[in-house]
């Protein structure tokens, strides 16, 4: 028997949640894990209302209701969903249960709020996301080939799939950087079960297009030649890759561990060379005024150019006359056909 009491912590939430999922009679477990939403649609227990607008800079989401129970849905695409609903679904387990909701009502506001997410977090994981003994054998070994099989077995976002396979490998101190990305390389969602920092979300990784590319056939296994670029134009090397494609063929499961046991990644910040060819200059990603918003690329101290400037002129010879434009020329685009 739990005591509920002993147990308002984050660090307890795991073990909160499996006892209110296993005193819940009100929902089959079964029917959520295969289709949440429609499960809570249909059930009398509480309501599921779906709410036209999407908040501001959000790609989904939603709330509970206490009076009358229910859940708000901004609907998301995909499977993000799913997390969603069993998440609110698990502040309404925690708010109907007597025990448990008196525990919390005590708490300070802060703790109390950090406690109760915790524990819905895990309500969702614990419904949507079980795990076999051979999950934990498979995850310690590869993390990448587990990812892009539990994501093809579950009904959990790849967002909800790395995050899972996160916690997993941190319980075992295992070191590892995970991320998913789009066929071009694009970080779609990353984290870290150590201290170096995860791959940036929304940076184009030209080491991930590479391994995504190779990925189609494979897995793909070997030393991270490319290194891992970060905002501040940095370079994290002397790192393993491991990298599995997903059912959909659109995005790839990546996992990276240093290669030197116990140790971090090494960080360096090589030279750029700016994108004009009438410049040339080489310079430090420090020097740099930053990224351009659009490419991505740091903007030449010496020029104020990003690669967006060598797009727009993407020749160095005029169309018409087929003469070499001069380094003058080249800056200002304008070149006189003799």
């Amino acid at each position: 028997m739990i005591d509920w009491e002993a147990c308002a912590s984050v660090t307890r939430a795991e073990e909160v949640a499996r006892a209110l999922l296993q005193t819940c009679s009100e929902f089959d477990l079964n029917a959520l894990r295969t289709d949440p939403v429609e499960t809570l649609a249909e059930s009398d227990q509480l309501d599921l209302v779906f709410e036209d607008d999407l908040p501001a800079d959000q790609c989904g989401g939603g709330y509970y209701r206490l009076q009358p129970p229910t859940i708000h849905l901004h609907v998301a695409m995909g499977r993000r969903n799913n997390f969603t609903v069993l998440h609110e679904l698990g502040h309404h387990l925690q708010l109907q249960h007597a025990d448990w909701a008196y525990v919390l009502m005590d708490l300070p506001t802060e703790q109390r709020r950090c406690v109760e997410e915790a524990v819905s977090n895990q309500v969702a994981v614990q419904v949507l996301m079980p795990l076999t003994d051979d999950d934990h054998d498979e995850v310690a070994l590869h993390p990448a080939d587990f990812m892009a099989g539990y994501y093809g077995r579950v009904n959990a976002s790849r967002s909800a799939t790395l995050q899972r396979a996160k916690d997993m490998l941190r319980s075992r101190s295992s070191r590892w950087l995970l991320a998913v990305a789009d066929i071009e390389g694009e970080v779609i969602t990353s984290d870290t079960t150590y201290e170096d920092a995860p791959p940036p979300k929304g940076l184009r990784q030209e080491g991930f297009r590479r391994v995504a590319s190779e990925a189609w056939e494979r897995p793909v296994r070997g030393a991270f030649t490319e290194g891992v670029e970060y905002m501040t134009g940095g370079v994290l090397d002397d790192m393993h890759l491991e990298a599995a494609m997903d059912f959909s063929a659109q995005y790839v499961f990546v996992a990276l561990r240093p290669t030197a046991i116990n140790r971090l990644g090494t960080m360096t910040y090589p030279d750029h060379e700016c994108f004009d060819e009438s410049c040339g200059e080489v310079f430090q990603p420090l020097q740099s005024e930053g990224r351009c918003d659009k490419c991505a690329s740091f903007r030449c101290p010496a020029c104020e150019n990003c690669s967006c400037a060598a797009v727009a002129r993407s020749t160095t010879t005029c169309d018409k006359c087929w003469m070499a434009y001069s380094k003058a020329e080249m800056q200002s685009g304008i070149h006189e056909c003799w």
